[in-house]
């Protein structure tokens, strides 16, 4: 009885393992659809001023004013005119309708995060409750496992009343044991759901959502 009771103590920690923000955080550095609209809103991003001076700069060369002679040994004459050198920088002001543009991408962008954190943060939900009924399926059904081992020692010292006694909780243990059964197959599922918001990055979401990770890779 005492390590049932152990065990139904540490089931409740081990279901909350994982932790919602570092899950959703992850799901957003990953979501495929928010990776296709940052790729968006990154090509209506107004040109920064560097950008702007090398794609308007250009470079001129022109004759000054003056000329200049010069004569060399055998007699020969050459005139010259100086070149000034030069560059010359034409800078547009970003114009209304790309600003506009750019917010308006950005909003959308600011938009499908909450739709993404909203879902995810759903199913979240799902498998914690999935989770809690676990740990109390997992508590009753050491329990039952428990009652049934001090039954069979008391049929061992004689006790013949504790047959029909054993028997009911062999029945309740295995009616525990099925729901145990189904639940970590709805579990499993869940987290592989959660997992894929995550797109490519989905296996290191669902080793810590599984609690074979303590924590997230970064990046």
């Amino acid at each position: 009885m005492k390590r049932a009771a152990c065990l139904a103590l540490l089931l409740p920690i081990q279901a909350w393992a994982w932790e919602e923000e570092p899950a959703l955080a992850f799901i957003v550095a990953h979501s495929p659809l928010l990776q296709a609209q940052r790729a968006v809103v990154a090509a209506y991003q107004p040109p920064s001023l560097t950008r702007r001076v090398m794609e308007h700069t250009s470079f001129y060369v022109r004759a000054a004013s003056g000329t200049s002679s010069t004569v060399s040994e055998s007699g020969d004459t050459t005139t010259s005119s100086p070149l000034t050198v030069g560059i010359q920088v034409n800078i547009p002001l970003a114009s209304p309708r790309e600003q506009r543009e750019f917010t308006q991408q950005a909003l959308a962008e600011a938009t499908r995060i909450d739709e993404v954190r909203g879902r995810a943060l759903t199913d979240l939900a799902k498998l914690r409750e999935l989770e809690a009924e676990r740990a109390a399926v997992g508590e009753r059904l050491d329990f039952q496992k428990a009652k049934a081992a001090w039954m069979e020692e008391r049929i061992q010292k004689g006790y013949e009343g504790e047959v029909e006694k054993l028997w009911e909780a062999a029945q309740k243990q295995n009616v525990e044991a099925a729901a145990a059964k189904r639940l970590d197959l709805l579990l499993d599922a869940q987290r592989r759901q959660v997992a894929h918001f995550a797109g490519e990055q989905w296996q290191p979401l669902l080793e810590y959502l599984s609690g074979q990770l303590k924590q997230l890779p970064e990046g």
